[in-house]
């Protein structure tokens, strides 16, 4: 069950020099309730010794932890699901048939079909807004609206989402809005967080 509206991924370079667990817990106290562990730069190993302290803490706060792209680790682990970046055609039933929620990125309205169809949970859609992080063109409010209204499953507004532009995105459809460089920040990150959520709070 998809019952969370702020979907915040990480980057443990962004918190440095603080402990990505402790920047996470930080951030689940500030009231967040789904996380997205995406360290792709990091070997299974290495992954696998920061997830579990991650997966105690979004468990102590019955909050949702997906693991960027690795089945193996998510099912090992026992967290809530998986993120796929672009699955491969029967990825998505095989973390299915683990039981894990499944998420998956999608920039066009023909991919998020298709995810769905797959048997995604949901999905990312972006870039919404221009930013340096995304190197596809932003599809603004309107492409949004568009994929929001065409699937059946929740979609998060994803790219260049500020606090001041979660109404118009939950207006035009989205279900949820993700973050990552704003909420992962050292210095200002759990008070975006905390942003984020009274925008979402004041429109429902």
């Amino acid at each position: 069950m998809i019952d969370f509206k702020l979907y915040a991924i990480t980057d443990r370079r962004l918190c440095q020099p603080q402990l990505i667990q402790d920047h996470v817990a930080s951030l689940l106290d500030a009231g967040v309730r789904a996380i997205q562990l995406r360290e792709k730069d990091l070997s299974d190993t290495e992954l696998r010794s920061v997830a579990v302290p991650i997966d105690h803490i979004c468990k102590s706060y019955s909050a949702k932890l997906f693991i960027n792209s690795h089945i193996n680790i998510a099912t090992d682990i026992g967290v809530d699901g998986v993120h796929f970046p672009e699955p491969l055609s029967d990825t998505i039933q095989k973390a299915k048939a683990e039981h894990l929620l499944v998420g998956c990125s999608v920039h066009d309205l023909d991919v998020a079909r298709k995810r769905q169809m797959e048997g995604a949970n949901f999905v990312t859609y972006s870039p919404i807004y221009p930013t340096t992080s995304k190197p596809n063109p932003a599809v603004g409010l309107e492409g949004l609206s568009q994929v929001a209204g065409s699937l059946d499953i929740p979609v998060f507004a994803l790219g260049g989402i500020t606090p001041s532009r979660v109404l118009d995105c939950l207006k035009s459809g989205a279900f949820g809005v993700a973050v990552m460089s704003s909420v992962m920040s050292y210095k200002t990150g759990i008070d975006q967080a905390k942003n984020y959520l009274k925008q979402i709070e004041e429109y429902l």
